[in-house]
C-alpha cells in the first residue's frame, strides 16, 4: 500500500530534522523524504513527508512504534506529541495516510 507520513519538527534545526528522518528510517527503511521547509501555521516548526510502499502488517507494526495515541482509523491518524509518546521527542506532530 501507498503510505504518506507528514512530520512536523518542534524546531528551527536541520540537524533535528535529520535526527528524526534516522530514527524513522531505523523503524522503516522503506520510507523516502522530502526535504524540510518552514510549516507555515506553527511558528519555529519545520515539516517533511514521507512516503513508502508498505504491506498492513509493515504498517500495523510501525504505528505501533511511532506513537502511543492516535486519532483517527488506521488509513487517516494523527498524533500530537505534547499529549502522547511519540517515537522522538522533538516531533509536535505526526500524520500517517494510506494513499
Amino acid at each position: 500500500m501507498n503510505t504518506r507520513l507528514h512530520v512536523v519538527v518542534d524546531r528551527e534545526d536541520e540537524q533535528i530534522v535529520q535526527d528524526v528522518k534516522n530514527a524513522l528510517n531505523l523503524l522503516c527503511p522503506a520510507f523516502s523524504f522530502s526535504p524540510s521547509r518552514e510549516q507555515p501555521s506553527l511558528c519555529h516548526c519545520l515539516e517533511f513527508f514521507g512516503t513508502a510502499v508498505l504491506t498492513e502488517q509493515e504498517i500495523e507494526s510501525l504505528l505501533d512504534v511511532l506513537n502511543n495515541d492516535w486519532d483517527g482509523e488506521m488509513d487517516d491518524c494523527c498524533a500530537y506529541g505534547f499529549n502522547t509518546k511519540m517515537f522522538h521527542p522533538h516531533v509536535y506532530y505526526i500524520q500517517f495516510q494510506i494513499l
